[in-house]
């Protein structure tokens, strides 16, 4: 578990690791073809091939002050692809911490259905405002889950999303912009129309380079101190 420079968390936690997404504008996957630290032990092309690491499950259990913890930074934890019993084992840890908050991300929300989180879990999803039909499913998923806290990531922001997704299900949105070579910076009424139509708490990360600094947080519980 590391401290992160993702600004809406304190620390990441990676006990499962790779995707089989493929974005073309994925950090992670990035970072992973570089080959540094554990991702150089692995050829190239498998680096980030999806992978359980048990060794990495016992860590948020040493931190006793809570946290807001991101779990899955490099992965895609809920993809069709991981077993349901890699899930089981997180979770189990996520129960036996009550301290803390932790931050699932996802492209597909479905799998939330399947599993029952206890109340330190904030369940989000992620689009870019690229694929309508695509963004506007996973957004209505989302009406459906569970969750005291339900966010959207909006990174990286490439079109009008607010143009074709419903904001309703969220307690709590984040915007950012795309970074890495041949980033594409945002329109700024593509932001303008998110802050003017949604009226609960936004984060946006400071790779957007915003005038105004704004980076709320949704108000739930006790575990939000880093």
């Amino acid at each position: 578990m590391n401290r992160t420079g993702i600004e809406w968390t304190d620390f990441t936690w990676n006990p499962i690791v790779g995707c089989n997404n493929g974005c073309d504008y994925c950090y992670a996957r990035r970072m992973a073809e570089r080959g540094l630290g554990e991702y150089g032990e692995h050829p190239k092309g498998e680096r980030f091939k999806p992978r359980f690491l048990p060794e990495r499950l016992d860590q948020p259990k040493q931190r006793k002050k809570p946290a807001k913890i991101f779990v899955g930074s490099m992965a895609d934890m809920f993809g069709e692809w991981v077993p349901e019993e890699w899930i089981e084992k997180v979770l189990e840890v996520v129960r036996k911490c009550p301290q803390h908050t932790f931050q699932f991300l996802t492209k597909n929300p479905n799998r939330y259905y399947e599993f029952d989180f206890p109340n330190n879990c904030w369940l989000g999803t992620s689009v870019d405002g690229t694929d309508f039909k695509m963004d506007m499913e996973r957004t209505d998923i989302m009406y459906y889950v569970k969750a005291d806290v339900k966010f959207l990531s909006i990174e990286p922001l490439l079109g009008n999303a607010e143009d074709h997704i419903t904001l309703a299900p969220f307690n709590w949105v984040i915007i950012g912009a795309q970074t890495g070579p041949g980033a594409k910076k945002p329109e700024q009424w593509w932001v303008d129309q998110i802050l003017r139509n949604y009226i609960g708490p936004v984060f946006l990360k400071d790779n957007l380079d915003w005038p105004e600094k704004i980076q709320e947080f949704p108000e739930v519980g006790d575990n939000q101190d880093g």
